[in-house]
């Protein structure tokens, strides 16, 4: 066993030279950048770091010289552990491993944040050129055969160690595991070869899908564009400047092609601008730009990868890293729903066929049509001014509102830094939240607002540190946002849209800062299984649903007034419309990514196959979705497209509990919100997420609790038994 750890020590560690019988080897490193923590705030011990001293050299020479000692500090503990015999225990594996990680997690951290408001093409080339290398390095500790062989030890006395041990125990030695650490000499090598076929072949499907969609293009007419918006006017317009006067071509970016959908009265170019995106890179677009062999070679490389690692399929690889624990139990919360919502669904596509026959629309139905007659239902039936909603929650309103919540709900203060705090931008904020006693227990930084030169779209959580007590470290973050800025002497008003979106963002913010774990492998969401991510995020969103909590975070610009119930009402319904549609597009999608990766039938067929189980439309000829389906063939969700579905489902089943408990009730909403504190907020990756759940809701997760979150139905049926025991 030992010859046998030493040949495959040989061929990972590519950057050690082996000497003699591997009792001495050499580390071959790069050159080491010659800053120091006097000339480079990024290598000091410091709380936060100081934005205004960062420039992209800096950057760039402190996270080259930390990923440096890094991988040094890696290739030294396994040295060490492979040439003494030191006790294999806790001080001795895990918390280097914790120690090794913060100052490279803190720089990074920063600099991802610069990449992301401080946009120029320096920090952008930079920042491209090191994240694969950050990337590699983080990996070592999983490819080292020293390491490995010592986890496995600490695994057989498991049982002494508290749960968050168990868990980076666990997850360690599954990491290694997927990454050939089990296999020979021979089947490393075709492991390796694997890996870099599939690679190959993920670029060439995101490169040919590109291309694809950067040719289209198509010239609007007035009768075409007459009734856009102005935002889209402008995405449209050849000369934003002068939008109103055109000309204007449609690409297929994604916003401008959604929207146009929705706004363009031609049906004929609503079907030509579908017919274009549903065929990308299909073999309508030729030979050489067509994805039909990169999907069959990147389903038959992973699942050759699955094989190697002993799986029977990629999707039951993929389960291995998930709360769901197994393909049968994603299959049965996708049937369930799809059966429970079925109804529900062909009564709403009935009604929307009404409604388009009673306005002149003499036709079927079909889904390029769907997005435009929703928007031109939902305005009849709820007709909702959004500027007028924006006037109720100017943004200083919505934070006291969210912060009073969090100090009812989880006995926090949360308060603006009266120190002069040195930050990227003059609107970013930075906060401190305290416990029950007064401590300090994580900090944030919040950057509000949009700024189209520098900054990009979207909105994001980053990890700026992470709870350690190995290091002394407590929770930083930042929080970003691209709200409308202050205007016309207002301030930031945000729509209804815009408030669900903080109120993720803030799930994910209080489940980083309010972890207890004292481990940095596993506190917060590191380490966190993708299929409950989105867990507190969602949960956090629910409570907008509450009349009293939303009217808590509302206070009209001008007379100070809350948001009216009616209208409330009506955003809320608003909000559900049509909701048996999109879930049931989104099964669809979840069943077919399933499905891609668990049979062996060509895509087409397959395709086909679970389009006739779920979609309630006929299966267009020619059209090749998978060939546009970047998500689980090139990027990060393959066999796991179910993930965030599976979030909405436990963080249905975890709201409704506080439904339970009254959310007027103000002492029991207090009792649940502790509870959630001290089990989702608190235990994050240091905990298995099914057991969790069964500490907060006593039991296994339903889908019914999100089948009435949906206005799917109205009552409880029988539970969902899930069997998500650790993996």
């Amino acid at each position: 066993m030992l010859l046998l750890s030493r040949k495959i020590f040989s061929l990972r560690v590519l950057n050690h030279k082996i000497c003699g019988k591997r009792n001495k080897y050499i580390v071959l490193l790069p050159e080491i950048p010659p800053d120091t923590a006097e000339n480079n705030p990024l290598l000091r011990n410091s709380s936060i770091p100081p934005f205004s001293e960062l420039t992209t050299e800096k950057c760039v020479n402190a996270i080259g010289k930390l990923v440096i000692e890094y991988e040094s500090g890696i290739h030294h503990m396994d040295q060490k552990l492979y040439d003494s015999e030191i006790e294999r225990n806790i001080q001795n594996i895990i918390l280097p491993l914790d120690r090794l990680s913060g100052p490279l997690d803190f720089a990074w951290g920063a600099f991802k944040i610069l990449y992301t408001v401080r946009r120029n093409d320096s920090i952008a080339d930079a920042y491209i050129r090191l994240h694969p290398r950050i990337i590699k390095a983080k990996r070592e500790k999983f490819l080292s055969t020293s390491i490995y062989q010592a986890f496995k030890e600490l695994k057989e006395n498991e049982k002494q160690f508290t749960e968050p041990v168990q868990r980076i125990i666990n997850k360690h030695l599954l990491e290694s595991r997927l990454s050939g650490m089990d296999l020979s000499d021979k089947a490393y090598r075709h492991f390796q070869s694997i890996m870099r076929k599939l690679d190959t072949h993920r670029q060439n499907y995101k490169g040919k899908l590109m291309e694809v969609t950067s040719k289209f293009s198509q010239d609007l007419e007035f009768s075409d564009v007459k009734n856009f918006p102005r935002d889209l006017l402008k995405l449209v317009a050849l000369d934003p400047s002068n939008a109103s006067k055109g000309p204007w071509r449609l690409t297929l970016d994604p916003h401008a092609y959604e929207q146009f959908l929705k706004y363009c009265d031609n049906r004929l170019s609503r079907w030509n601008v579908y017919y274009a995106n549903n065929v990308r890179a299909s073999s309508t677009s030729g030979q050489d730009l067509n994805n039909s062999i990169e999907i069959e070679e990147i389903r038959h490389q992973r699942s050759e990868l699955a094989r190697v690692l002993g799986y029977k399929s990629f999707a039951e690889m993929s389960m291995s890293t998930k709360m769901a624990g197994s393909i049968e139990n994603v299959l049965e919360m996708l049937t369930t729903l799809h059966i429970k919502s079925q109804d529900s669904t062909f009564k709403e596509i009935r009604e929307l066929q009404d409604f388009a026959n009673k306005n002149g629309f003499h036709d079927s139905l079909q889904l390029w049509d769907i997005p435009y007659y929703q928007r031109l239902h939902k305005e009849e039936l709820f007709n909702i001014d959004d500027d007028v909603v924006r006037q109720y929650f100017p943004l200083q309103a919505v934070l006291e509102g969210v912060f009073n919540l969090c100090q009812n709900l989880f006995n926090i203060t949360i308060k603006e830094c009266d120190e002069k705090i040195e930050a990227w931008h003059a609107d970013v904020k930075f906060y401190k939240i305290f416990d029950a006693s007064g401590k300090e227990i994580a900090s944030f930084y919040l950057d509000p607002y949009s700024r189209s030169e520098e900054k990009l779209s979207g909105s994001l959580m980053e990890i700026g540190r992470n709870r350690s007590d190995v290091i002394g470290s407590d929770p930083l973050a930042y929080l970003i946002f691209n709200f409308h800025p202050p205007a016309f002497g207002k301030p930031s008003l945000l729509s209804f849209d815009d408030l669900k979106l903080f109120m993720k963002r803030f799930g994910h913010l209080l489940q980083h800062s309010l972890t207890t774990i004292p481990y940095n492998e596993v506190a917060g969401l590191t380490n966190l299984e993708w299929d409950v991510v989105n867990v507190c995020p969602f949960v956090m969103s629910y409570f907008l649903k509450h009349y009293n909590t939303l009217a808590s975070f509302s206070k009209h610009v001008d007379s100070g007034k809350t948001i009216s119930s009616e209208l409330h009402e009506q955003l809320i319904k608003r909000d559900m419309y049509m909701n048996g549609l999109k879930l049931t597009q989104e099964l669809y999608l979840c069943a077919l990514d399933l499905e891609m990766y668990s049979g062996k039938d060509f895509w087409l067929n397959v395709t086909k196959k679970v389009w006739a189980e779920y979609m309630p439309f006929a299966y267009e000829k020619d059209t090749a979705q998978p060939c546009s389906f970047p998500e689980i063939f090139s990027d990060n969700y393959p066999a796991a497209y179910f993930s965030n579905l599976w979030a909405e489902m436990i963080a249905a089943d975890v709201f409704s509990a506080f439904e339970e408990a009254g959310l007027d009730d103000d002492e029991n909403l207090q009792i649940m919100g502790h509870r959630f504190r001290d089990t989702f907020l608190s235990l994050g990756g240091g905990c298995h997420p099914g057991e969790i759940f069964r500490q907060f809701r006593g039991r296994d997760p339903s889908t019914d609790a999100l089948l009435v979150n949906l206005g799917l139905s109205t009552k409880h049926h029988s539970q969902f038994k899930v069997n998500t025991q650790s993996v």
